[in-house]
């Protein structure tokens, strides 16, 4: 996004290929919307550097939700422009549309979740009381790949056909993440079923590491003089970028070795002529320059693999994987094909196959989601989900520090312990719910907004204790009470005020098809009150 107040030759805001190289613009934003999500060892390391050099960066008052949803208001009516010369705008207009967003599945419920409040405000899904029929559908990247592929192999011999008890990973390599998920197909005829084996893993190891390893390459051989350029000169769009670009997408399909020109406006004290032409201001990059850039995310991205097939393998029992699917934008890279190939298939008992246009293959997939319903039937869950718990205390085993005398039941409680509703691992539908009972203590006259804390833990084994280290919050669940009569409720008197024991059921729904995470409180049968979150916003990066 290029936006007027940046830049003073433009009328109104640019976007997507109408940015032009030497404008100020906003690159990499989608990425910014999942900063929730803590780093992990698969992670792109420069990401930390990248948000300091001006490209993952935001205009000043605005957040990464504006930014997105800016952008995806322009695709918005592009959209809505191009259907109505199709089907007419009378018929448009009472026609409902099915909005399907793809979205990492590594991603956190917050990035989700602002992944959809972007859409919503950019007028995707019936905002601002137009196109009220309208709706708006989330699904895993992966996932989408999964229905793409799997109907192409399942309907058509090319590159072999897919059958029943086959196990196919699908590496879906995008711009800003790697998410690798693996599937189990159950039944070819007379429809496509498949299901996820084992929990997917991923990180944020895309296309855009290459980049920014690029940038840290030029960095450390021109030190100030690069840093120090303008962004127009040398970020994405740039005219040197744009020239890197078509050299990366390019490499790998020869063997030769040579170098590579790019331009750039840089006056440098006694360059190398080994690595900048000063008379045409060129900056010359050799083959094994670009293995050094590529080597290490692609190394990332096979040992993410290799983890996957060792969880499917102790999953199944045995070898189950005979299929990896490369898919998006990277997906398509050469240079990444090989180094799987030479990996993952010389044994002879893995295929490794890219489909026909392999960002696309995503895209077409949520369309086939939509149209046709193919999904996968059950999935795994990618971490722990629960809540912080006042349990009755063990005497020997928990710790008086956590102790506290209940104010109804006057029992000795301790606070901190885990109610884990749903594990990493486990399979679960499309609306699986999965409930708890809940007291809350309430005394007359005090705010009647409960809030409740939502953890998740992304390690293997769920801790007992909400102070683990591995334990993170996810959001806070707020319960309005307002409008619930609460004589229904037993009650007493302590210290000469009234004190309420609320009961109620929180049901959250975790297969919702929305793609985002549900919640619904309810009590002696009656839905009550109003049930919303609001989601953790802490910053790792």
């Amino acid at each position: 996004m290029a936006y007027v107040s940046d830049n003073s030759r433009i009328s109104k805001n640019r976007w997507g290929y109408q940015v032009e190289a030497g404008m100020i613009a906003y690159s990499w934003t989608k990425l910014l919307l999942d900063q929730g999500t803590r780093i992990t060892k698969y992670d792109d390391a420069a990401l930390e550097t990248a948000s300091k050099t001006g490209i993952l960066q935001l205009p000043e008052g605005k957040t990464a939700v504006d930014v997105v949803a800016d952008y995806l208001s322009e695709v918005y009516k592009h959209i809505i422009n191009t259907i109505s010369k199709q089907i007419t705008e009378e018929t448009l207009k009472i026609t409902p549309l099915e909005f399907w967003f793809t979205v990492p599945a590594i991603w956190s419920d917050k990035a989700q979740s602002a992944t959809r409040a972007a859409a919503q405000r950019a007028g995707f899904g019936g905002s601002f009381g137009r196109r009220v029929n309208d709706k708006i559908f989330l699904i895993s990247e992966p996932e989408a790949a999964a229905i793409t592929a799997l109907k192409k192999y399942t309907s058509s011999s090319m590159g072999g056909s897919v059958n029943v008890g086959d196990g196919v990973l699908v590496c879906d390599c995008g711009g800003g993440t790697v998410d690798i998920t693996t599937y189990l197909v159950n039944q070819v005829l007379p429809t496509l079923k498949f299901e996820e084996l084992c929990t997917g893993i991923g990180g944020k190891c895309g296309s855009t590491a290459v980049d920014r390893n690029f940038y840290k390459l030029m960095s450390n051989r021109f030190g100030d003089v690069f840093d120090n350029l303008p962004m127009k000169r040398k970020s994405p769009g740039s005219e040197f970028m744009r020239k890197f670009e078509v050299i990366k997408r390019d490499f790998g399909h020869s063997d030769e070795e040579t170098t590579f020109e790019l331009p750039l406006i840089m006056i440098l004290w006694d360059p190398d002529p080994k690595y900048f032409d000063e008379e045409e201001r060129l900056v010359i990059i050799s083959s094994d320059d670009l293995r050094a850039i590529f080597d290490p995310v692609v190394e990332q991205i096979l040992s993410l693999v290799r983890q996957q097939i060792i969880d499917a393998r102790n999953d199944a029992g045995k070898d189950i994987i005979n299929r990896i699917i490369l898919v998006g934008g990277f997906g398509d890279s050469e240079y990444l094909r090989k180094s799987f190939q030479s990996s993952f298939a010389s044994n002879g008992k893995i295929t490794i196959t890219v489909p026909d246009s392999p960002q696309a293959a995503i895209v077409q997939g949520a369309a086939l989601r939509g149209l046709e319903g193919l999904q996968s039937t059950t999935k795994r869950c990618r971490r722990h989900y629960g809540f912080s718990w006042g349990m009755l205390f063990r005497y020997g085993i928990d710790d008086e520090a956590n102790s506290y005398i209940h104010p109804f039941t006057g029992e000795k409680m301790t606070r901190g312990r885990m109610k884990w509703m749903i594990a990493k691992g486990d399979k679960y539908t499309y609306n699986y719910t999965n409930s708890v009972s809940i007291t809350w203590s309430y005394y007359e006259g005090g705010k009647l907004n409960h809030s409740l804390q939502f953890y998740a833990c992304d390690q293997k084994a769920a801790p007992e204790r909400e102070d683990d280290n591995n334990v993170y919050e996810v959001g806070d669940i707020i319960i309005d009470f307002t409008n619930v009569h609460l004589a229904i409720f037993d009650s007493k008197i302590t210290n000469g005020m009234k004190l309420y024991r609320l009961d109620y059921e929180l049901h959250v729904v975790f297969g919702a098809q929305e793609g985002v995470l549900k919640f619904k409180a309810t009590s002696q049968g009656q839905t009550i009150g109003q049930t919303s979150i609001n989601f953790n916003t802490v910053k790792y990066y």
